[in-house]
């Protein structure tokens, strides 16, 4: 397990760009509505992974990218991603007992409560949301999560040595 070591900055950049990446890319208006959320996914999976140095303000930071580049109201992602890092940080010792399947499971309201904040600023500051279709990717993601992850800690594994 990479959690007894520390990775490089460099990898954390370039795992959070890569994803970046995957976010970013344009997608028939089909599949764009069940997009997997890998941005927040990687980024929650570095803050379980190395919560000493890639923690909470991280999170947030990571966040407030998210919302330059969406154009969403300042601090919105930031929110979100702090909110469900801490849920992460809160859940660590119980995630590491299980399989990284397993791990999709109790990951499952971490990404409802990523999405709920989403969903409740939207709200507040009157723009227009979909009710439904704003969920799928909350399902798509924890579907992903094995994978996702399994890649992430091979190529840190790999990194570290």
């Amino acid at each position: 397990m990479i959690i007894e070591r520390r990775v490089s900055g460099l990898l954390i950049v370039a795992t959070l760009g890569a994803a970046l990446f995957l976010a970013l890319l344009p997608l028939p208006d089909a599949l764009s509505a069940v997009r997997p959320a890998i941005y927040p996914a990687t980024v929650l999976f570095w803050v379980l992974m190395q919560p000493m140095s890639f923690g909470l303000i991280a999170a947030w930071c990571c966040g407030i990218l998210i919302d330059v580049i969406y154009g969403t109201p300042f601090g919105e992602h930031g929110l979100a991603m702090a909110v469900a890092g801490y849920a992460v940080i809160r859940l660590r010792d119980l995630l590491w007992t299980f399989p990284v399947w397993q791990q999709s499971v109790l990951l499952l309201p971490v990404f409802i409560l990523y999405e709920f904040v989403l969903f409740w600023i939207d709200g507040v500051a009157g723009a227009e949301v979909n009710q439904w279709w704003r969920w799928l990717p909350v399902l798509t993601t924890t579907v992903i999560w094995p994978f996702w992850a399994s890649l992430l800690e091979r190529i840190a594994e790999f990194e570290v040595g």
